[in-house]
């Protein structure tokens, strides 16, 4: 059985908000949806992510997407949870941190190559 509010709806997320760290709501819509979705987390948060305009850190977006819903957090179901967990996740590499493990990345691979 799966109802309308059960599942998040991609086209209904690109709906466009006044937050530039989720454009198209689609993380506000997954925290104000009473029931689970039959989304996969993943899903969510990639789409969130490519929502994102290029010169917006995902990890600084999702920093603040935390702390402005700092309240119902611990309030959401359990899909939810999970999506939140992996918004957590993404709060924890920003750029800078990415690029440092990158190029130690690609040092190695000259290494493995030659």
């Amino acid at each position: 059985m799966t109802s309308h509010a059960s599942t998040l709806s991609f086209a209904c997320a690109t709906v466009p908000s006044n937050s530039t760290n989720d454009p198209k709501s689609i993380i506000h819509q997954m925290l104000m949806m009473d029931e689970e979705t039959n989304t996969p987390p993943e899903d969510i948060i990639l789409a969130w992510v490519l929502s994102l305009p290029n010169e917006i850190d995902p990890a600084l977006a999702a920093i603040q997407l935390l702390s402005h819903y700092e309240d119902i957090i611990d309030q959401t179901n359990n899909s939810s949870a999970k999506t939140i967990m992996f918004l957590k996740q993404t709060a924890e590499f920003p750029r800078s941190r990415l690029a440092a493990t990158t190029r130690r990345g690609s040092k190695y691979r000259r290494r493995l190559h030659s």
